[in-house]
């Protein structure tokens, strides 16, 4: 097995005292109210942090047309643009991410507080641990435990990746359902960073930080005695939550087009195409947040050190000046798909190899596979879209 591993050790205290937690609460009502009252007063930009809509495009519309860098009255730079996107996407101007605040999202604990330099040293041994061969496995096996009923969520999207990190990880078997649960609650922390979550969500997801510290501490010890840390705790927070979008995503793509479904069929390398027109159309990362470190100007603005900067990856992979016929499913249509960056140069590979493994491998497990009921989003996910659940039958 191969194993992942950091530098830093953990900081929190997941219990937390009842004055924390009351603090902690006024911190999350208070940002939640200043973000109603922007959107009370028309901010386009506001009504996407609310995550209330099941469809952002309208919003994400409102604010193209503002221009290709808006502030937004809360005072966040917002772009929907896909030319700029690119450029603030880049590692050439000085940014950093955000800090988390006021939500008191963990985000050393998680990893998320590394520059880019720090992300491209992780990217390649992330990349290397998990192998093809291992990828394929984990998703043949899920698929294969897949009754005529089951729901895309639980029984398949946010199973994979676990599966896989637990495997890869060397996790005990008798850690890994404490293993699932704890990833699943702290996947709530890319909407936090953006979206104030409620206390019980957002107390949850602390305390699941902190068990994922100790499982995986518990799982492989270094030389020095830190454990598994920065890229371990990442995939198993942001990793997991991003796999699972993506996984869903690109199999609801596959079912809402059964001509893409034949087209894997008859190639299994299709299902690469598949997946890239899946992060153009329904990011698994729809809003991505930054924070200049220095001044610096984009699009004729002056963005000062320390402003939040947004690219809205959803609204730019939908472009109309890049794609032609942007709300169309078009595998392999021209056009630069847009990821998000920092610690996604390590989540996103992960994500996308399971999307991939998972696509062929229910592709090739036999009948296809139609929606059963309606979907359900989560609330206050701006940043992932989260679902919750959609059944899907092979009946």
């Amino acid at each position: 097995m191969s194993v992942i591993q950091g530098t830093r050790k953990p900081s929190l205290n997941p219990a937390g005292s009842a004055l924390e937690i009351g603090e902690l609460g006024r911190r999350l009502q208070r940002a939640h109210g200043e973000v109603w009252l922007h959107h009370m007063k028309g901010d386009p930009y506001a009504d996407v942090l609310r995550g209330h809509s099941e469809d952002p495009h309208p919003a994400y519309e409102r604010i193209r047309a503002l221009g290709p860098l808006w502030r937004s009255t809360n005072g966040t730079w917002v772009t929907a643009d896909h030319g700029l996107a690119t450029a603030l996407l880049a590692e050439d101007w000085p940014h950093g991410p955000v800090s988390g605040e006021p939500g008191r999202i963990p985000v050393a604990d998680v990893g998320l507080d590394g520059d880019a330099a720090h992300y491209g040293r992780l990217h390649g041994p992330a990349a290397a641990a998990f192998t093809p061969a291992e990828v394929t496995a984990v998703c043949e096996r899920a698929v294969d435990g897949l009754a005529g009923d089951f729901d895309l969520v639980t029984d398949l999207a946010e199973r994979v990746p676990v599966d896989l990190l637990a495997r890869t990880l060397g996790l005990p078997a008798a850690h890994r359902q404490e293993f699932a649960e704890a990833c699943a609650a702290a996947g709530t922390v890319l909407d936090g960073l953006l979206c104030p979550q409620r206390l019980e969500a957002a107390r949850h997801a602390l305390t699941a930080v902190g068990r994922l510290r100790t499982l995986l501490a518990a799982a492989h010890h270094d030389a020095d005695g830190t454990g598994l840390r920065d890229t371990a705790a990442l995939l198993a927070t942001a990793g997991v939550r991003t796999a699972a979008r993506l996984v869903g995503s690109s199999v609801l793509a596959m079912v809402d087009h059964p001509e893409q479904w034949s087209r894997v069929a008859g190639d299994p390398g299709h299902a690469a195409l598949v997946v890239t027109e899946t992060l153009r159309y329904d990011s698994p990362v729809q809003l991505h947040p930054a924070v200049a470190r220095a001044g610096a100007e984009f699009a004729g603005e002056r963005i000062a050190a320390g402003e939040q900067v947004v690219v809205l990856v959803g609204a730019a992979n939908r472009d109309p000046g890049v794609f032609t016929d942007p709300g169309r499913f078009v595998p392999g249509r021209p056009g630069a798909v847009l990821a998000p960056a920092l610690y996604h140069r390590v989540t996103l590979p992960f994500a996308r190899a399971l999307a991939e493994g998972v696509v062929r491998a229910l592709v090739a497990a036999g009948p296809r596979v139609h929606r059963a009921g309606p979907q359900l989003r989560s609330r206050r996910s701006p940043v992932t879209r989260h679902l919750l659940s959609c059944p899907l039958t092979t009946g």
